[in-house]
Protein backbone atom coordinates (compact mmCIF):
# COMPACT_ATOMS: atom_id res chain seq x y z
CA UNK A 1 0.00 0.00 0.00
CA UNK A 2 2.59 2.48 1.08
CA UNK A 3 4.42 1.96 -2.73
CA UNK A 4 1.38 2.51 -4.31
CA UNK A 5 0.64 5.80 -2.67
CA UNK A 6 4.45 6.80 -3.22
CA UNK A 7 4.35 5.52 -6.92
CA UNK A 8 0.92 7.39 -7.36
CA UNK A 9 2.28 10.26 -5.99
CA UNK A 10 5.58 10.18 -7.79
CA UNK A 11 3.29 9.88 -11.47
CA UNK A 12 1.33 12.55 -10.31
CA UNK A 13 4.62 14.78 -9.87
CA UNK A 14 5.88 13.71 -12.83
CA UNK A 15 3.24 14.56 -14.91
CA UNK A 16 2.27 18.05 -13.71
CA UNK A 17 6.06 18.93 -14.26
CA UNK A 18 5.63 17.76 -18.73
CA UNK A 19 2.66 19.83 -18.33
CA UNK A 20 4.52 22.68 -16.72
CA UNK A 21 7.91 21.92 -19.18
CA UNK A 22 5.27 21.80 -22.30
CA UNK A 23 3.47 24.87 -20.99
CA UNK A 24 6.84 26.58 -20.90
CA UNK A 25 7.85 25.36 -24.18
CA UNK A 26 4.56 26.88 -25.68
CA UNK A 27 5.01 30.06 -24.64
CA UNK A 28 8.43 30.37 -25.06
CA UNK A 29 7.98 29.58 -29.18
CA UNK A 30 4.87 31.85 -28.94
CA UNK A 31 7.75 34.82 -27.87
CA UNK A 32 10.17 33.85 -30.29
CA UNK A 33 7.40 34.17 -33.03
CA UNK A 34 6.17 37.62 -31.44
CA UNK A 35 9.77 38.76 -31.37
CA UNK A 36 10.81 38.18 -34.62
CA UNK A 37 7.53 39.18 -36.06
CA UNK A 38 8.43 42.41 -34.22
CA UNK A 39 11.76 42.76 -35.47
CA UNK A 40 10.95 42.27 -39.14
CA UNK A 41 8.40 44.50 -38.98
CA UNK A 42 10.78 47.14 -37.63
CA UNK A 43 13.85 46.36 -40.05
CA UNK A 44 11.16 46.58 -42.93
CA UNK A 45 9.37 50.14 -41.96
CA UNK A 46 12.88 51.29 -41.16
CA UNK A 47 13.81 50.49 -44.83
CA UNK A 48 10.62 52.35 -46.03
CA UNK A 49 9.63 48.88 -47.79
CA UNK A 50 6.15 47.61 -47.88
CA UNK A 51 5.29 44.09 -47.19
CA UNK A 52 4.77 43.06 -50.67
CA UNK A 53 8.04 44.75 -51.67
CA UNK A 54 9.28 42.33 -48.62
CA UNK A 55 7.31 39.25 -50.22
CA UNK A 56 8.55 39.74 -53.31
CA UNK A 57 12.19 39.11 -52.22
CA UNK A 58 11.50 36.54 -50.28
CA UNK A 59 9.20 34.69 -53.22
CA UNK A 60 6.08 34.27 -50.93
CA UNK A 61 2.56 36.32 -50.43
CA UNK A 62 2.45 39.58 -48.89
CA UNK A 63 -0.13 37.83 -46.27
CA UNK A 64 2.77 35.35 -45.05
CA UNK A 65 4.85 38.27 -44.54
CA UNK A 66 1.85 39.96 -42.85
CA UNK A 67 1.17 36.55 -40.17
CA UNK A 68 5.16 36.99 -39.62
CA UNK A 69 5.03 40.35 -38.28
CA UNK A 70 1.78 39.31 -35.85
CA UNK A 71 4.04 36.11 -34.43
CA UNK A 72 0.98 33.79 -36.31
CA UNK A 73 3.53 31.88 -38.77
CA UNK A 74 7.07 30.19 -38.35
CA UNK A 75 9.37 31.47 -41.74
CA UNK A 76 11.26 28.62 -43.13
CA UNK A 77 14.86 28.88 -42.88
CA UNK A 78 14.83 29.76 -46.59
CA UNK A 79 12.60 32.99 -46.09
CA UNK A 80 14.97 33.67 -42.55
CA UNK A 81 17.90 33.60 -44.72
CA UNK A 82 16.47 35.93 -47.23
CA UNK A 83 15.41 38.55 -44.82
CA UNK A 84 18.72 38.87 -43.32
CA UNK A 85 20.08 38.90 -46.70
CA UNK A 86 17.92 41.79 -47.62
CA UNK A 87 18.68 44.21 -44.43
CA UNK A 88 22.17 43.05 -44.02
CA UNK A 89 22.02 41.22 -40.75
CA UNK A 90 23.25 37.73 -39.88
CA UNK A 91 20.88 34.85 -39.46
CA UNK A 92 21.62 35.18 -35.63
CA UNK A 93 21.19 38.98 -35.10
CA UNK A 94 17.53 38.25 -36.45
CA UNK A 95 17.01 35.41 -34.26
CA UNK A 96 18.25 36.92 -31.34
CA UNK A 97 15.68 36.09 -28.29
CA UNK A 98 16.59 37.96 -25.23
CA UNK A 99 13.06 38.89 -24.68
CA UNK A 100 12.81 39.51 -20.40
CA UNK A 101 9.64 38.61 -19.05
CA UNK A 102 9.01 41.85 -17.31
CA UNK A 103 9.23 43.81 -20.94
CA UNK A 104 5.39 44.06 -22.92
CA UNK A 105 5.37 43.35 -26.66
CA UNK A 106 4.70 46.82 -27.34
CA UNK A 107 8.17 47.87 -25.15
CA UNK A 108 9.85 45.38 -27.11
CA UNK A 109 8.54 46.75 -30.68
CA UNK A 110 9.26 50.65 -29.73
CA UNK A 111 12.94 49.36 -29.02
CA UNK A 112 13.27 47.60 -32.32
CA UNK A 113 11.51 50.59 -33.99
CA UNK A 114 14.30 52.88 -32.49
CA UNK A 115 17.15 50.21 -32.67
CA UNK A 116 16.38 50.16 -36.93
CA UNK A 117 16.31 53.86 -37.01
CA UNK A 118 19.63 54.86 -35.18
CA UNK A 119 21.24 52.08 -37.52
CA UNK A 120 20.45 54.39 -40.38
CA UNK A 121 21.25 57.73 -39.43
CA UNK A 122 24.59 59.81 -39.76
CA UNK A 123 27.59 59.65 -37.53
CA UNK A 124 26.42 63.60 -36.58
CA UNK A 125 23.79 63.05 -35.73
CA UNK A 126 24.43 59.44 -33.69
CA UNK A 127 26.78 62.05 -32.10
CA UNK A 128 23.78 64.40 -31.15
CA UNK A 129 21.09 61.88 -29.95
CA UNK A 130 24.30 60.18 -27.40
CA UNK A 131 24.41 63.43 -25.96
CA UNK A 132 20.56 64.40 -26.11
CA UNK A 133 20.11 60.62 -24.82
CA UNK A 134 22.84 61.21 -21.89
CA UNK A 135 21.10 64.37 -20.43
CA UNK A 136 17.74 62.75 -20.20
CA UNK A 137 18.85 59.83 -18.32
CA UNK A 138 20.85 62.20 -16.45
CA UNK A 139 18.18 64.15 -14.88
CA UNK A 140 14.68 61.33 -15.16
CA UNK A 141 17.19 58.69 -13.66
CA UNK A 142 16.90 57.98 -10.21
Amino acid sequence: MHFIVNYDLFYEILFVDKQNISMYRYNMKKDVRKYLGLKVRAMREAANMTQEELATICDVSWRTISNLERGTVVPDLLMIYRIAQNFDVKIDELLDHQIINQKSLSRIEKENIIIEKIKRIDDNILDYIDEQLCLLLKHFNH
